[in-house]
Parts: structure tokens; C-alpha cells; sequence
């Protein structure tokens, strides 16, 4: 397996990407979602954002993929998205209308993908054609999620009229501010293409520094900091850092690993697609 691995091509995302769909808006009023549904591509004023419809705040993974129908793993979850997106008393998306929608991108207000941090939710707006995400703000947990598994994200609401517009985007416009291995899990499309470009030697691993020498040796550490200082990679790949801190990435070997029957499917085709059957 690894001598496939290690022959495979596995190449960065292009340094602009043009997402080329309709955007949906996920409003508070459920009219106005059934009429993007319907084909209608709602106005929307990026300069004025007191003229718009107002969005729906926190948005939670069970409204995108509700629990029920996470016993998928595969692409049947892109008939799913927003089946649980409450506006009011109503639920106004169907099953698979966010699929023959065409669209490429969802916009919502505050806190998008609060709550289960299952991986389902933004495998299923993928699978549904929705290639970036666009919210004020959005839970950090769903946005790694995302980040693992290809589909962009933002909080910059000027791209709706750059998308809209056809423009090509920089990728960097969804890597700023990220630590050095997300970005690179972003530029090369997700955690499973990042891992075979990391066997490969093609990405950079930033080494766990001190910010004062030495004396990183004897840096005080809660016991939590403790133990992944123990199991964190270091510089020339074996296990054992002097000492860690709030702020570093990197990779840890863990002592034992689970799964369960909510999630093993998901990841047994995800290892499948990436890394093969054998």
C-alpha cells in the first residue's frame, strides 16, 4: 500500500479557483428559500447588508444532516442537506432540491454548524455540488470539518458578487489566518490528499520551536500538554517534543485508536477513495 501511495499524483489546487453555481441564501423567511428552490437567484446587496433578507443564525449540524439520516456514508447524503432547516414552523427545503439547484455556494448568518460535530454535514453539501461556504461567523469544529474535507469557507461576504461574477478567486482569500498544515490541507484539497502528499515529502511540517531555546526543555505544562508532548511527531519524524504550548500543530501517535458504527463507514470509503481497497 505505501509503495502505491507514494506513486500516486497528488498535485495543490490551482493558486485562483472559479466556482462556477447559484448561491443560496438561507434566510429566516422560508418563502424566500423556496423560490431560490423553484430557480429564482435572490438579489443581494454586498456594499448595503441592511437591505438584505435577514439570515438564519446558527444553523446546526442536525438541520443540515439530521441525525436520523446519518446512517449514510455515501453520496446519497448530497439528496440530504438543509432537510432539518427549520425558518419558523417550516421546513422548506425537500430532499434532493439543493442538489438539482445547481448551486455552488450557501450563505447564512451567525454561528453556522453549531452543535454534533458530525463529518456527514459538509459531506453532504458537497455531494450536493456546494463548494464553499459563506457565514458571519462559523463553529470551529464544522469549519475543520470542511477543511478535511475539501469544501471551502469564509466569512468574506464581497466574494458572493466575485462568484456571482464568475471571477476567479485566490485560493489564499481561504487560507489567511490559518496555521502553516491547515493552510497546506486547504491548498492540496483536504486531510486525505494532504497525507499522501505528506508521504511523499511534498508538504512542510513546521517543527514544534521554542520561543526561548533551551528553556523550551523545561517549559512548565499542564498534564494534558504533558501527554501530547510525549506522542507529538517531531522535527525527523519519531515520537517526543521537549514540550508543547497553546498554538503549536503537528501530529501525534495515538496509544489507541477507536470507531463506531456512526462513523467507520464514512471513513472506510474516504480511505477507499483516497488510499485504495488494498
Amino acid at each position: 500500500m505505501i509503495n502505491s501511495l507514494l506513486e500516486r499524483q497528488i498535485e495543490k489546487r490551482p493558486d485562483k479557483v472559479r466556482l462556477q453555481g447559484r448561491i443560496l441564501f438561507l434566510t429566516e423567511d422560508p418563502e424566500l428559500i423556496k423560490r431560490q428552490l423553484a430557480g429564482e437567484d435572490l438579489p443581494w446587496d454586498t456594499k448595503n447588508p441592511a437591505n438584505n433578507p435577514k439570515l438564519r443564525d446558527d444553523i446546526s449540524t442536525d438541520e443540515i444532516t439530521p441525525a436520523h439520516y446519518c446512517f449514510y456514508f455515501d453520496e446519497t447524503l448530497g439528496e440530504i442537506p438543509y432537510l432539518g432547516l427549520k425558518c419558523g414552523s417550516v421546513t422548506p427545503v425537500g430532499r434532493g432540491d439543493i442538489k438539482r439547484g445547481g448551486f455552488v455556494c450557501a450563505v447564512s448568518g451567525k454561528r453556522r454548524g453549531k452543535g454534533s460535530s458530525r463529518e456527514q454535514s459538509p459531506y453532504a453539501e458537497m455531494c450536493a455540488g456546494i463548494r464553499v461556504v459563506i457565514a458571519e461567523n462559523i463553529e470551529r469544529i464544522y469549519t475543520q470539518n470542511c477543511q478535511n474535507l475539501g469544501l471551502l469557507t469564509s466569512t468574506n461576504f464581497s466574494l458572493i458578487d466575485r462568484i456571482r461574477g464568475g471571477e476567479e478567486i485566490a485560493l489564499s482569500e481561504f487560507t489567511a489566518g490559518e496555521d502553516e498544515i491547515t493552510r497546506q490541507v486547504i491548498e492540496y484539497g483536504g486531510l486525505f490528499p494532504f497525507n499522501v502528499a505528506r508521504l511523499q515529502g511534498k508538504v512542510f511540517l513546521p517543527p514544534i520551536e521554542s520561543a526561548g531555546g533551551s528553556a523550551r526543555a523545561t517549559l512548565a505544562m499542564t498534564l494534558a500538554e504533558k501527554i501530547f508532548a510525549r506522542h507529538m511527531l517531531n522535527g525527523k519524524g519519531a515520537v517526543g517534543v521537549p514540550s508543547v504550548k497553546p498554538g503549536d500543530t503537528g501530529f501525534a501517535r495515538a496509544d489507541l485508536r477507536f470507531s463506531h458504527e456512526y462513523v467507520t463507514p464514512m471513513a472506510a470509503i474516504f480511505f477507499e477513495h483516497y488510499v485504495g481497497k488494498d
